[in-house]
Order: C-alpha cells, then sequence, then structure tokens
C-alpha cells in the first residue's frame, strides 16, 4: 500500500547569508537559473535543515521571482504522492537580497550521480546534449532494460517511468530533459534512480498573477492542455515531445501492473490537496507565496488530477 510522506516544514525563511560556500562545486553551472550549493550550519537555524548538509540555493529567472516557490510546492506534491523528491525550503541571502529554494543535496560520497543524457550519449548517435531533442521513452526502456541485464539495477524501473510521468504531469513539468533525471551509483557500482529533483519550471510560474485572475474553467482547461513532456515516444516519431497524458497512457498501456500505484498516488493527493499550502503561505519573506499563486496553483493540480482520473478509470 502507498503512502504518503510527511514533509518536513520550516518554520521560518531559511536565511543561509552565513552558510560555508561550497568550494567543490562552488556557483553550479548546470541549467537555465542562477544556482548556488551551499553547506549548513553544524547548528541548524531550522529544525526542517539536515546540519552540515550541501544544499543548492536557487534562484528564479528574472522575468518571474516568484518562480522559486514550485519546487516548494513540488516537494510537497511529491510528498503527498508518497514520491521520492528533494527536500525544497524558501530560503533567503540576507547579504545579496536574493531569495530562493533552498534544494537538500540528493547523494552524498561515495556516491555518485549520473545524468541519464551521459547515457543517451552513448546509445545515441549524434544525440543533441544541449537540446536533448532525441531524448525519447523508447531509448530510455532500451537503457534500463541495459541495466537490468547487466544487474546494475534492482528497482522496478517501469513503475518509476510511470511515477515520474503521472508527477510531472500533476505540476505540469515541461523541463524534465536528459540532464534532469538520472541514476545514484553506490560504491560497489550498482545504482538506483534518483529522486524526482529539478521541478521548478512547472505550476504555471511563468503567468503572471494579475493576468489570470479572472480566468474560468475554460482558460484552465486550454493552458493545461498545451502542456507538454520533454520527452517524446520514441525516435520513429521525430521525437517530439508529447503530452503529459499521452506519456501516462503510454505507461499504463504498456505496463498495466503500474496502475494500482499511480491510482493510490492520485487517492493520498487528492486527500491532501485542500490543506497542502496553507503553511507555505503564512510564511513571511521578501518574496512571499501569495494566496493568488497558490490559489493558481492548486487549480491546475485539480485540473490535472482530473484528467489523470480519466485515464486511470
Amino acid at each position: 500500500m502507498t503512502e504518503s510522506i510527511e514533509p518536513r516544514r520550516q518554520q521560518t525563511i531559511i536565511d543561509v547569508v552565513h552558510w560555508e560556500a561550497d568550494a567543490e562545486f562552488g556557483v553550479f553551472p548546470q541549467g537555465a537559473r542562477a544556482k548556488e550549493a551551499v553547506f549548513s550550519p553544524a547548528e541548524v537555524p531550522d529544525p526542517c535543515i539536515t546540519p552540515k548538509k550541501r544544499y543548492l540555493f536557487k534562484r528564479s529567472k528574472k522575468s518571474y521571482p516568484d518562480q522559486f516557490w514550485g519546487e516548494i510546492v513540488a516537494y510537497r506534491v511529491g510528498c503527498a504522492m508518497g514520491l521520492w523528491v528533494p527536500p525544497a525550503f524558501a530560503a533567503v541571502n540576507s547579504g545579496t537580497g536574493y531569495s530562493a529554494a533552498l534544494i537538500e543535496w540528493f547523494y552524498d560520497p561515495p556516491q555518485r550521480f549520473v545524468h541519464a543524457g551521459d547515457f543517451m550519449q552513448r546509445l545515441i548517435k549524434d544525440f543533441d546534449r544541449t537540446r536533448g531533442t532525441q531524448h525519447n521513452l523508447a531509448s530510455s526502456e532500451v537503457l534500463m532494460r541495459a541495466f537490468v541485464k547487466a544487474e546494475l539495477i534492482q528497482e522496478n524501473w517501469k513503475q518509476w517511468l510511470a511515477d515520474m510521468f503521472v508527477f510531472d504531469t500533476v505540476i505540469g513539468n515541461t523541463d524534465r530533459h536528459q540532464d534532469n533525471w538520472g541514476f545514484i551509483f553506490d560504491g560497489s557500482g550498482t545504482c538506483r534512480l534518483a529522486p524526482l529533483f529539478d521541478n521548478g519550471t512547472s505550476l504555471g510560474h511563468e503567468r503572471f498573477i494579475e493576468r489570470i485572475a479572472s480566468w474560468g474553467d475554460r482558460e484552465i482547461a486550454s493552458y493545461v492542455a498545451k502542456g507538454h513532456h520533454h520527452m517524446g515516444l520514441d525516435r520513429a516519431a521525430g521525437c517530439m515531445s508529447s503530452t503529459h497524458i499521452a506519456l501516462v497512457e503510454h505507461a499504463l498501456a504498456e505496463w498495466p501492473e503500474t496502475h494500482t500505484t499511480i491510482v493510490e498516488r492520485l487517492d493520498l493527493l487528492e486527500g491532501c490537496l485542500p490543506d497542502l499550502l496553507n503553511d507555505l503561505t503564512a510564511l513571511a519573506g521578501d518574496v512571499p507565496l501569495i494566496r493568488g499563486r497558490a490559489h493558481f496553483m492548486l487549480r491546475l493540480i485539480a485540473h490535472r488530477l482530473a484528467l489523470l482520473r480519466t485515464v486511470t478509470q
């Protein structure tokens, strides 16, 4: 039986001004948004923080100053669904004035993380690592089967992929590219699939609240229908990115054994939805999660939940 995960709830906005900068990663180069790796102190400012742990201080795009809240809300959604998503908290650097999501690092030495894109480059000739235009499910399945055959991985990769598609559908994630999922290798050479990380390009972050305040159900439905995952179904289809729902439908058709867990995850989320963001909107801060933004996020999630119900019946 699938169960929700109790999220770690912050009591206040976390100030990282005196946190140690990470000499190994420094200003983190991966992705489009500015981010820095830092270490939490031995005496943490809030019980939600793990002492002496590496975190990513991940800012918003300049055009969308409250975008970072998407990472934090996605963490709460993942917990509600019983999925492994890196803990994410609202933070500020009072020295620079920047607000950001503070995301807990999801592996520690001697573990190492390898992007799926590293393997896609070996698997697909002339793979476009920058844009990931050949990123597709069929090749991902080939990769997973090769890992199983080599006894590198033991977990249920079909359920993991199906869960990823459902999670990305719920939050409307359009940026699950080849470097936003991957594998954590331990010292023995075996590996497991990484948590669902980098979830900020989601939840309608690019829509300005004053412009969507009057949206009715028709506008919400139209907006959601335009959403696409980064991954396509296969190379024969030109690797065109699929709609979120199409990937879920494909997973259910190909792997019907994933259905029960998917429905359980949707049930769990639906039960948590009414109170999902209450404590986050209660936090203060320079860039708060205002109630209008939270309400819009919840409307999008509720609509996507309803769509997923139609394909899981």
